[in-house]
């Protein structure tokens, strides 16, 4: 059912549904409502992860990091790892002892940016979002999936604020060391358990999910919007939001184009470092919006697709955040349609006499 929901969704997706058939989106919908009433018939059925006391300030993070591989939510996931690994590469940098953190899973800003505020509205529509201090009033799964300056990490004595700071002088622990550091003034939290240095930890459950119930939710949140039937699209992300206790976004009364763009932002934050975001960028032809980094130059950070931001913390005096371009790899090409889809080997281009890619043609 899972397999249905989203190979259907991505049939339906512009990219290969140019004509907008919602015979299609109608498919899609379908699909997905299909493994929901099936799963509302089970004695045990699949659902959102919640910790025992429902707290929206956890139930995200544990979701992932708190015997991952058997909660309800998880439908399908790669087999459980039981290592260090996610934590070494993951956590800051300044985090050493018998073990040392790397962090080379750095989150952009263009991500942090597209957590909604507290009140539930994209940054830029808030006149009560402060770029100086940032991680106020927001979305509870920025700071249950990305670590950052000033947050508390570690373990007993070892617990402490993250310190990014880059100004002259005075670099943080956590900004650049000889075995790594943040390319853009974050990390990632999400699959990261927070565990002492000392080396009494020896390895933790990592399980990454391929399907998982959110997902499902948020399909139908999108095939049905897309087929016209948006009154019933609101049911499904707003499940979703009212984990974390983020406003509904019925109470907004959206149109189907507004709706459209809240459910694209739900699953970016939601799935997020969870192989979607790679797909859903060009399912919904994102870099066709605008044709590269100047001709997007103007609009928010969070949709910008060809430009990666990161943040640079000053904290001599006083703090501030300057935000520009990543400090590795800050841009990105793309060659429409090319960069759209993979290469079919040649090979079997010539066996099957199948056509190839477009941009791939020899």
């Amino acid at each position: 059912y899972a397999l249905k929901a989203r190979a259907l969704l991505y049939r339906a997706s512009p990219l290969h549904n140019p004509g907008n058939d919602q015979a299609r989106w109608t498919e899609a919908a379908n699909a997905a409502l299909d493994f929901i009433n099936a799963n509302n018939r089970q004695s045990n059925p699949y659902r959102l992860y919640t910790t025992p006391d429902n707290d929206p300030s956890k139930n995200y993070y544990q979701c992932f990091t708190t015997n991952p591989s058997h909660n309800n939510e998880y439908i399908l996931s790669r087999s459980t790892w039981n290592t260090l690994n996610l934590v070494f590469f993951n956590a800051p940098c300044g985090f050493t002892g018998a073990i040392s953190a790397t962090g080379y899973l750095n989150p952009t800003q263009n991500l942090v940016d597209a957590y909604e505020t507290a009140n539930g509205l994209p940054i830029d529509q808030d006149p009560s979002y402060d770029e100086q201090n940032p991680y106020v009033n927001r979305d509870p799964r920025l700071t249950q999936t990305i670590i950052h300056h000033g947050m508390i990490w570690g373990v007993g004595s070892e617990a402490r604020p993250v310190d990014v700071n880059n100004d002259e002088g005075r670099v943080g622990a956590d900004y650049a060391r000889g075995n790594g550091g943040t390319a853009t003034g974050y990390y990632s939290m999400k699959y990261t358990h927070n565990i002492p240095w000392d080396g009494t930890v020896n390895s933790v459950q990592v399980a990454c999910p391929i399907f998982r119930y959110a997902e499902i939710l948020l399909n139908a949140a999108e095939a049905l919007n897309e087929a016209g039937r948006t009154s019933e699209a609101y049911d499904y992300v707003d499940q979703v939001r009212a984990r974390v206790n983020m406003p509904s976004l019925r109470s907004r009364g959206l149109d189907q184009s507004a709706l459209r763009e809240r459910i694209r932002n739900e699953r970016r934050i939601e799935l997020c470092f969870e192989d979607h975001r790679f797909f859903d960028e060009r399912r919904w032809k994102l870099f066709d919006e605008n044709r590269n980094a100047a001709a997007e130059a103007s609009l928010p950070r969070y949709r910008q697709v060809f430009t990666l931001y990161g943040v640079e913390v000053r904290e001599n005096t006083n703090t501030t955040f300057n935000y520009g371009t990543s400090r590795v790899d800050g841009r990105r090409t793309f060659n429409s349609p090319k960069n759209y889809f993979f290469p079919i080997p040649y090979d079997e281009v010539r066996k099957a006499g199948i056509v190839q890619n477009p941009g791939w043609e020899l």
